[in-house]
Order: C-alpha cells, then sequence, then structure tokens
C-alpha cells in the first residue's frame, strides 16, 4: 500500500507546484535573430554536441572535452548521467544572445554560470578555450546534481522539488565547485570581497555573490573536513531535508556556526597575506572613476603621449555601453552607444574593445550591431569618425591595436572556430593570418627588440612546435607568452616561448623598453607585473623546397627523392631558405600587489605602461614610467599566497612520490637480478605472451573520441518542455466575455473557483518551434476550456495559430426581459487567432494579433417546457485585430519579486460580423499597463502600477471595478447597474482595487493606480537559512489602491458612489477616496503552500481610518 502510495502523493504535489499563475496581462522580454543558423551534430557515447557554420572545430573539442571530463565528475558527484544529454554551442555571445532556449525562463546573473534547459547546456565561446571548458563542466555538473538532488523519475523529482528546498548559493557553488578548480583569479576575488568590509556575515555575502560564496563555501568544507565529506554533506542534506541536520552529522557543529567559522578563518588567513605587500604603483593617476548604482567602467586607454592625461574607456550601465572620450575638456564625448536598458545586466565579454594610435590622435572601436562586427576610427583632432566599415571573416574579435602605422591592426579573433594571430589593412580591408591551429593565441601586440621584431602573444599551447592535429585539448595547459615572426610569409614562422610558469596564467603582454618585454600574470597568487629580458642570435637558415602542393622542410635526400617521383618531376618547383634564431628569456617579477591588476595596456612607444587598479568601489587608471632600477637590480620578491604554497607543496609531493616509485622499481629490478642465482630448472622457460597481453590490455588507453563520434544533420526532434497540472482559476487566453447584463459575480475563467487544468508543450530542441497544448476541467466536468497553439520563433518575425474553445452553462447573456433569460443555455466560445512579433530588440517589440471568434448561445432543451425545443441558438461572429508595443526590462530575483520598468500600449479592433437589429457594428479599446519595481533592500521592493482602458464605437466593452486578480469566492455589487444607453458588447474586470467589492463603479472607460511595498520577511530581516518554503517566500504586503470607472467623455468622471438598496428605494453615498478615485489600502501576506503561491489581503476603503471589518480576499497567483 505505501509503495502505491508514494507516486500518488508525489503526482499531488507535483500538479500543486506546478501551477503558480500570474496575471494575464503578458510581458516579456525578446530574442532577437539576425541570421538564420544551420545546425549539425557530433553523436558521441554520451552527448550530442550541435554546432553552426563555422564552428566545426569548437563542436570537435566541445564532443572530446565532454566525453573526457565526464568520468571524473560523476566519480565526485557518485551520479551517473542517466540519458545522452544535448550539447549548444554558439561561436559568439552574440550568437548565443539569438538563441530562443529557454525563452520564458528567467535568465539571471551569467558571471560564467551556465543556462540549462532540461538536459540542454547552452555554451558560448568567447576566444578562451579554457574558459569553454569551465563552462562545460559546469553544465555537465548541473545536469547531474539536478538529478542527484530532485531524482530522475516524475515521483522522485515531485516530491523533492515540493520538499527540498536548499539555498540557491549552495547548489550553484556546489556546482561551480565541481566545475572549475580553485584557481588565482578565484582566491583574489574572494580575498576582495571578504577584506572589502562590506559584509558582517556570510548571508549577506552570499546575497550580493552567490556563486562565489557557494564555490568558496564547499572549498571551505574539503579543506577542513575533507574533500570526501563534501557531495556526503550534499546527499545528507537531500536526505534529511535539512542543511542543519546535514551539517551537525558531517561538521559536528551548527550550520549558522560553520558559516561563522568559514568567515572568521578565511577573513584572517587573508588579512595575514597583506603583510608586506604593497598596493599602489608609483605613477601617475588619469582618473579614478567611482562604480556605483550599477554602473561600471573598464577598457580604460590612456593616451599614449607622456603629457597628454586625455583617456577613453567603456562605461557600462544597465545593459547601455558607451565609448567615452575624456579629453580634460567641459564634457565627456560619447563615441559610441549600444546596447539596451536592461536589468538582466548580462555583459558581453568582447566589445567594446578600444585602442590608440602610437601618435595619440586616433582612437579604434570594435563592436557589434546586428549580429555584425564592425569598427570605426575617430579622428580626436578633427572630430570626426572614419573608416566606419564591417570587420568581415571573424567570429569574433577578442582583442585589437595598432601596429606601426595607423592603416595596420594587428587582431587576436576567432575564424572557424579558432582563435589566432591576424593583420588587417584598413584601406585595403584585406586580411593576412599569422598563426593558424587549434590553441588559443590572445593578446597579440608587436614587438621591436635590437635583432629581431615579432608578434607577442599569450597561448595555451605547451610547445612553440605543438601538435596541430584537431584531436589536440589544449585547454588543458596553462596560458604563457610566446612570440611569432612577423616576416615570413609562408605557413613556416617561428614560434618562441619566452615563458614557462607551471602554477598560474600569463597574460597581456607588451613591450616594456629596448631589451624587455613586460607581462601580467598571477603564478603566486596575485595578478602582477613581470618583465622578461629578451636575447637573441642567428641559428642558421632552414630549406623550404615547393614540390607540387607539398612544402618540405629541411628535408633527408631519400625523402626528397621520393617525393620528386611521386610528382613525376626532376627538380623542385622551387626553393627558399627562412633565417632561424635561438631566443632566451629571463623572466622575474617586477610587482607585489595586495590584489590583482584589473588591467593594462601598452602606451605607444614612449616607455610607458597603463595600469587599472581596484580599491573598494574605485577604480584607479595609473600611467607608469618604465622602472629601470627594477629592471637592474630584479630584488623584487613576489612571495606566494598561501593558495600557491599549497599547490607547490603539493606538486613537490606528488614529484617526490614519483622519484620514490621510481627508486622501488630500480630495487626491485636489482632484487631479480640478484635472485637468479637462485632459480630452479623451470625459471629459464619463456613467460607465458598470453600474460603479458592481457597485462597490457589492463592498462587504460585514452580513447579517440571524434574516431567513433558520428555527425549528423539537425532535424526537427520534439521533446516534451513543460507540464502544468493541479487546479487553476486563471484566464488561459481571453479576458473578454460576452456581455452578461450587468450582473455578478465575474468569474473571466469560468463559473468555478477552482478547475482542473492539464497543459503541456512541447518543442524542437532549439525551442524554435513549439506546440501547446491543454484543457481545464470545471468542477461540473462541463464548464472546460480546450487549448491548441503553434508558434514558430525561427526568424526575427516571429508567428503562432491559436485556437481557444471555452464552454459555460447558464451564461447570462439575454436580457431579463427576454423569456430566454428564464431557461437554461449553454455558451461555447471559439477564438481563432494568428499572432505575429518584430522584435525591435531584447526588451522592445511590436506585436499584432488578428481573430475570429464566435460566442454560441445554446438553449438547453427542456421536456417540461416545449419552448425550448423550438428556441434558436444566438449566435454572435466577431473579427478582432489587436495591436501592442511592449516594453520589458525587468528581471525576476525571486518569487513575486520584480525589479525594473515594462508598459505596454495596445489598441482593440472588434467588428460584428453579423448586425444584429438595433446593435453597432463596431467596438474600439485603447489601453495601457505601466508598471515600475524599485528595489529598496536586498528583495525589499516597491512596486507600482498604473493602468487605463477606454472603449467606444456603436458597440463597446464595459469594466467593472474592484476585487483582485485570482480571487477565490469573489463578491459583486449589485446595487451599481450599468449604464441602460449603452451598447455594450463584451465585460471584463478592472483590477485591482481592494478594499472593495467587484462593480464598484462600472463603465466602458477606467483607470487604476496600484501602490504595493513588498517584504520578503525572514531572507529580508534574518540572515540565516530559511528551509521551510512557505517561511522563505513569505511576504508581507503594503498596498494603497485607487480606481474610477465611468461611461462617456473625460468630462463625465467622477468618484463613483455608494448605492445601498435597490431601486425605487435607493441611497448613493459618495465613496472615500483622492479627486475622482475611489480608493483603499490595507495589508497582505503571500506565499507558497504545497507549491501554490497563495495570496490573502486585507482592505478597507478610504473615508475612515481603518474603521470597521475589512473585506478579506483570498486569491491564487502572483501579484502584477
Amino acid at each position: 500500500m505505501r509503495k502505491l502510495l508514494l507516486p500518488v502523493v508525489a503526482l499531488v504535489l507535483f500538479a500543486l507546484q506546478s501551477s503558480a499563475q500570474v496575471s494575464t496581462v503578458e510581458f516579456g522580454k525578446n530574442r532577437v535573430q539576425f541570421k538564420k543558423f544551420n545546425w549539425r551534430y557530433y553523436q558521441t557515447k554520451n552527448f550530442n554536441t550541435y554546432t553552426n557554420e563555422g564552428g566545426l572545430a569548437l563542436g570537435k573539442f566541445v564532443a572530446q572535452v565532454a566525453e573526457e571530463e565526464l568520468g571524473a565528475i560523476e566519480e565526485f558527484v557518485e551520479y551517473g548521467l542517466q540519458r545522452r544529454a544535448n550539447i549548444v554551442i554558439y561561436n559568439s555571445f552574440t550568437d548565443y544572445k539569438q538563441s530562443n532556449i529557454g525563452l520564458g525562463i528567467d535568465w539571471q546573473n551569467t558571471g560564467g554560470v551556465t543556462k540549462l534547459v532540461n538536459n540542454k547546456i547552452l555554451l558560448y565561446f568567447d576566444g578562451n578555450l579554457n574558459e569553454l571548458r569551465i563552462r562545460l563542466r559546469q553544465g555537465i555538473a548541473q545536469v547531474l546534481v539536478e538529478n542527484l538532488l530532485f531524482g530522475d523519475d516524475l515521483g522522485e523529482f515531485a516530491s523533492n522539488q515540493a520538499l527540498l528546498d536548499l539555498p540557491k548559493w549552495l547548489t550553484d557553488g556546489y556546482v561551480s565547485y565541481v566545475a572549475e578548480n580553485w584557481s588565482p583569479a578565484l582566491d583574489d576575488k574572494l580575498k576582495s570581497a571578504l577584506l572589502s568590509g562590506n559584509y558582517r556575515t556570510f548571508y549577506q555575502f552570499a546575497f550580493s555573490e552567490p556563486y562565489l560564496a557557494g564555490h568558496a563555501f564547499w572549498k571551505f568544507i574539503g579543506e577542513q573536513y575533507k574533500k570526501d565529506n563534501i557531495t556526503y554533506f550534499l546527499y545528507l542534506s537531500r536526505i534529511y531535508k535539512s542543511i542543519n541536520a546535514a551539517s551537525l552529522k558531517v561538521t559536528k557543529k551548527k550550520f549558522r556556526d560553520l558559516l561563522t567559522d568559514f568567515m572568521d578563518l578565511e577573513t584572517e588567513k587573508y588579512q595575514n597575506d597583506l603583510k608586506g605587500r604593497r598596493n599602489l604603483p608609483k605613477g601617475n593617476v588619469v582618473t579614478i572613476e567611482e562604480k556605483k548604482n550599477g554602473r561600471d567602467f573598464y577598457r580604460f586607454q590612456a593616451n599614449p603621449i607622456a603629457r597628454n592625461n586625455s583617456y577613453a574607456m567603456v562605461e557600462y550601465k544597465k545593459g547601455i555601453y558607451r565609448v567615452v572620450l575624456d579629453d580634460l575638456s567641459d564634457e565627456r564625448k560619447t563615441l559610441l552607444k549600444a546596447g539596451v536598458l536592461n536589468n538582466q545586466d548580462e555583459l558581453n565579454p568582447n566589445y567594446p574593445l578600444l585602442a590608440w594610435d602610437p601618435k595619440g590622435s586616433r582612437i579604434l572601436v570594435v563592436y557589434t550591431e546586428e549580429g555584425k562586427i564592425k569598427m570605426f576610427i575617430y579622428d580626436v583632432v578633427a572630430r570626426i569618425k572614419t573608416f566606419k566599415q564591417e570587420l568581415e571573416g571573424f567570429q569574433l574579435v577578442q582583442d585589437a591595436k595598432f601596429m606601426l602605422d595607423n592603416n595596420t591592426l594587428i587582431l587576436s579573433a576567432v575564424k572557424n572556430g579558432q582563435s589566432d594571430i591576424f593583420v588587417y589593412k584598413v584601406k585595403e580591408n584585406s586580411i593576412q593570418q599569422i598563426t593558424n591551429d587549434v590553441y588559443d593565441d590572445l593578446d597579440a601586440s608587436f614587438v621591436a627588440f635590437p635583432s629581431k621584431t615579432g608578434i607577442l602573444f599569450s597561448s595555451n599551447r605547451p610547445s612553440p612546435n605543438a601538435s596541430k592535429a584537431d584531436t589536440v585539448i589544449p585547454s588543458r595547459n596553462n596560458f604563457n607568452i610566446f612570440m611569432v615572426d612577423n616576416w615570413t610569409k609562408s605557413e613556416f614562422r617561428q614560434i618562441t616561448q619566452l615563458t614557462n610558469q607551471p602554477f598560474g596564467q600569463a597574460r597581456f603582454p607588451l613591450q616594456y623598453n629596448v631589451n624587455h618585454f613586460t607581462f601580467v600574470s598571477d603564478a603566486n597568487g596575485i595578478g602582477n607585473r613581470y618583465a622578461g629580458f629578451f636575447t637573441t642570435q642567428r641559428a642558421g637558415l632552414d630549406t623550404l623546397y615547393r614540390i607540387g602542393d607539398e612544402i618540405l622542410r629541411n628535408p633527408e635526400r631519400k625523402e626528397l627523392d621520393s617525393t620528386l617521383k611521386a610528382w613525376e618531376k626532376t627538380a623542385p618547383d622551387s626553393v627558399g631558405y627562412i633565417s632561424i634564431t635561438s631566443d632566451s628569456t629571463y623572466v622575474f617579477p617586477i610587482t607585489n600587489y595586495q590584489s590583482s591588476l584589473q588591467e593594462t595596456r601598452g602606451a605607444g612607444d614612449n616607455n610607458q605602461v597603463t595600469e587599472v587598479r581596484q580599491e573598494g568601489d574605485l577604480k584607479f587608471l595609473y600611467k607608469l614610467k618604465i622602472n629601470d632600477a627594477v629592471l637592474v637590480k630584479r630584488n623584487v620578491n613576489a612571495r606566494p599566497t598561501d593558495y600557491i604554497k599549497k599547490l607547490m607543496e603539493d606538486e613537490r609531493k606528488r614529484k617526490t612520490g614519483l622519484m620514490l616509485y621510481q627508486k622501488e622499481e630500480k630495487e626491485e629490478a636489482k632484487t631479480e637480478k640478484k635472485n637468479v642465482l637462485f632459480q630452479t630448472e623451470f625459471d629459464q622457460e619463456l613467460k607465458d605472451t598470453t600474460a603479458l597481453v592481457a597485462e597490457e590490455t589492463m592498462v587504460p588507453q585514452k580513447e579517440d573520441v571524434l574516431k567513433k563520434a558520428k555527425m549528423f544533420d539537425y532535424k526537427l526532434k520534439f521533446a516534451s518542455d513543460y507540464l502544468v497540472s493541479g487546479f487553476n482559476n486563471s484566464v488561459m487566453v481571453n479576458r473578454y466575455q460576452p456581455y452578461g447584463g450587468g450582473t455578478g459575480p465575474i468569474y473571466l475563467s469560468n463559473t468555478d473557483n477552482l478547475n482542473g487544468i492539464l497543459r503541456m508543450g512541447i518543442s524542437d530542441l532549439m525551442e524554435d518551434k513549439k506546440f501547446i497544448g491543454g484543457f481545464r476541467l470545471a468542477t461540473n466536468l462541463r464548464d472546460n476550456d480546450y487549448l491548441a497553439s503553434f508558434q514558430n520563433l525561427r526568424k526575427r518575425f516571429d508567428w503562432g495559430l491559436t485556437y481557444y474553445r471555452s464552454n459555460q452553462e447558464n451564461f447570462p447573456i439575454f436580457d431579463p426581459s427576454d423569456i430566454k433569460s428564464q431557461l437554461r443555455n449553454k455558451l461555447a466560445s471559439n477564438l481563432y487567432q494568428f499572432n505575429v512579433s518584430y522584435p525591435f530588440d531584447e526588451v522592445k517589440s511590436l506585436r499584432a494579433m488578428l481573430g475570429y471568434r464566435s460566442d454560441n448561445v445554446v438553449i438547453t432543451s427542456d421536456a417540461n417546457y416545449s419552448p425550448t425545443l423550438t428556441a434558436t441558438d444566438t449566435l454572435l461572429k466577431y473579427a478582432l485585430v489587436k495591436l501592442e508595443y511592449v516594453h520589458d526590462n525587468t528581471i525576476n530575483p525571486t518569487l513575486n519579486i520584480w525589479n525594473g520598468f515594462r508598459y505596454k500600449v495596445y489598441a482593440d479592433i472588434n467588428s460584428r460580423m453579423v448586425n444584429a437589429q438595433g446593435s453597432g457594428k463596431f467596438m474600439f479599446n485603447l489601453g495601457t499597463d505601466i508598471r515600475y519595481y524599485y528595489p529598496i533592500y536586498r528583495n525589499f521592493i516597491w512596486a507600482g502600477r498604473a493602468a487605463a482602458d477606454f472603449s467606444f464605437g456603436s458597440q463597446k466593452l464595459i469594466y467593472y471595478l474592484g476585487g483582485v486578480e485570482g480571487w477565490l469566492r469573489p463578491k459583486f455589487n449589485n446595487a451599481i447597474l450599468p449604464a441602460p444607453d449603452q451598447n455594450y458588447a463584451f465585460q471584463t474586470l478592472a483590477l485591482s482595487l481592494r478594499g472593495h467589492n467587484q462593480n464598484v463603479a462600472n463603465g466602458n472607460n477606467n483607470v487604476v493606480m496600484n501602490s504595493e511595498f513588498r517584504l520578503p520577511l525572514f531572507t529580508t530581516l534574518f540572515n540565516r537559512p530559511v528551509n521551510n518554503a512557505f517561511l522563505r517566500n513569505l511576504q508581507l504586503v503594503q498596498f494603497l489602491d485607487l480606481g474610477t470607472a465611468w461611461n462617456g467623455k473625460f468630462d463625465k468622471i467622477q468618484r463613483p458612489y455608494a448605492a445601498y438598496g435597490l431601486p425605487p428605494v435607493q441611497v448613493n453615498v459618495k465613496t472615500g477616496g483622492i479627486g475622482p478615485f475611489v480608493g483603499g489600502y490595507g495589508f497582505g501576506a503571500r506565499s507558497t503552500l504545497l507549491g501554490y503561491f497563495l495570496r490573502v489581503d486585507a482592505g478597507w476603503p478610504m473615508g475612515n481610518f481603518f474603521k470597521g471589518k475589512p473585506s478579506l480576499y483570498f486569491a491564487l497567483g502572483l501579484d502584477f
């Protein structure tokens, strides 16, 4: 019995948790498609890896890394992948922003976290394969962790989803911990956060930086309580349904005490690390910019002229990028404004890019526009933009600098999924490729030493002549500094490795002075500046023979002869020579900072560099002269941080263990040799060779993933997207009902307070095409609704088709004087709708709907009353047109809480297709709905709304003012009758106005204003974990509502009257309010119970201060 009961309970819980409803006024952000994506995919043992045009190399990389990393992640998480996962990889962030995957799901805070929808892992390439590997591991870990926590079957998932409620920072931090090893960059971020003084408690830290806090917490558990206990801790949280119980079991401490230990011990460790380090460089401060109110500054570019303190930078705030030039005049000049005002705050990792020319007279700006990479050069002297053109042939530009003259650019860019170095001629719009391999070649800059010129760059290649095969996975390697010659035109350019740092990443190489180059490395745990002394000498000439399509380099005589014979030639087509040099460097640190450098650039040929450092919320741009004394003395001791010391110690132990192992092997070999003196007659026999083969096969061989992979063209394959089931009283499609003669209450769904609903969406893998179907069952099993819809989102123009049918018994559509009003009837409404949407950008769109609606009222036959047998049906037919402009830049940080601004302006035109006697033909409606959400503290917000509708024409729409959305058991004021001289075609509600029943006023026009303070009580005021979903989602609300409804023009607007009694004995009393608006105020509470979002409000009408008994409103669904 228990086995049977558990799945039933689980399904009920799933039904309850999946049906929280929102207002039917639809907003929503957009995905804008600028190009058509043609997909192919590699199918390997555990993954389908989808890649589009130009991304074949990325697809190969991701397919190999996914299979390679899966085993280790499964072993750590202690859970295996149950079915093949889908990985979708975009060539750039710009392409990724065009994806429809997850549309309608709130994507917030990227910060490097993978967007995951079901078993889909969505990735983009930013030019750095090391970063791509981390995001891929995050996606795999996310799939496994969700299955670990919530189960992989419907019953287990439903029960755990309803009962298990872990903080998001805890689970996301675990995913981040599994995906990415602790690094100097993370260590520096944690140190800066804990020493900033902004966080007194762990929960303040986790609220502001959840992923960093979560990752650091699990690292702390591994260090203090053994790494094996990390997954065990999470497992116990699931089993016990309590973090505190898991903490007591693993650490013998309460969870809050554990978090206190984390803050104390980690802060103390980083405070001790500051001793002996300095934080202020010796140089000229060009500018100080303060990060505040969401505004940030980056990619600072100081003018290379020594005495010129002008600079350019990128200013970013809420999705808007500005390239700003400060030339020390009264006002800064904006060279470029791009992006869309959006609270999503998802920063483009690559653009805009800036660079000064060596003379400080021109600024290069590289940016994206409508999916294309574009550039211009701003002439500072003439104050004009020149060379406004598209950079064709690239998928991404990672870095750009001027090289030698104003017409030549050196680019680190992505082409065909590979990050390579290119030289670009601006006037000629021509490209010369310098490197061409699977490794990432970043941060390229030109260098000229006395005996050699070339291009410095940072790369994750393990050596200068590393393999270029497509099976190579370069993201295993750290970044080091290399140099490639720039004069050789052939593919045989000499590449020299200039650094070899086992810890940390070496980036941003530049020429420092005549014999030195400089770069930034976090090899000691902090991003410091290093210098390298460069020397070179000639090492000879290499000979190149071109024979047909082949080029031989220093071939042996036999190889040359065989190649000539194969091409049926007697002599090479051409012979060439390449000068080879022997290069060497001596690398040493020249700074010992407390925190890492944020940015660095060269400043022309004037022996200068620029550095950007951050102290708290202040960013400092420095211009620094070459420190010749440090280059001579080489006496800066950039001592390693505790984290790097631990890495060094682990590496020492590893090498010591390897040496001991090798020593033991040698001793065993000697012993075996000595034992030969005591051998038996059988010892001379040969060993069994089959045993040797068996031993060799036991050694695991690296699997060639690509060899076994199959490639397919993408074909439409549909799968379930979501399922909604349970109880529901919201509007499915249309808020307008046929006019019911002024009686109520009004149910916009049907006459039931609660209805059973089942709604399912299916889509193709890319979610470009969606099918939606569902039905709602009334408690009488007859007043049911049905929905079927198809939406095509593949191109910029989105379009769809919808069919909706609603049934309702005994709908009051007839005039009370009509005998039919006394008879039982059944209303069947059918809506056929075509919708189209054109997004201007991510937050603004124009939407249109064309439809046909029929309302058919059938008199129910009654054998005891013969007129019902001959009564004719009433059929109303309408042609519908709706046009709306929608703006929505909000984010949804938690349930029922938004930040940002949204509004829509719309117009409806309804035309009767059958013109009944005495009725008009057209109904017009103009309206707007404006909402603003202002964050006060954490998730405590003020929400304001203003909405208005104006109906006119020969037929009108009547609005009944009062009540709330989703009201269970609504009350209706029957004393206020609709104007008898108006011809109403439809009816709906004007919401919300609390403190009053439905129909405190009515008319063909209405205005409603709402003010709410929403306070998530426990999560805002208490710095402790709240495991119970009801308490964690508990919100207290203080509200003030104003509204009015009237007939006719604006001069007819007045405050509604409260009517007591019925005609002919009726008393009208002016209601309390402000001006022409009736008002209500009060308090409310909201929370989730078994997955439903429930609201309860107590409202008083204006006029008396909390006098009398309040009106109570129990409702389902979210607030506006």
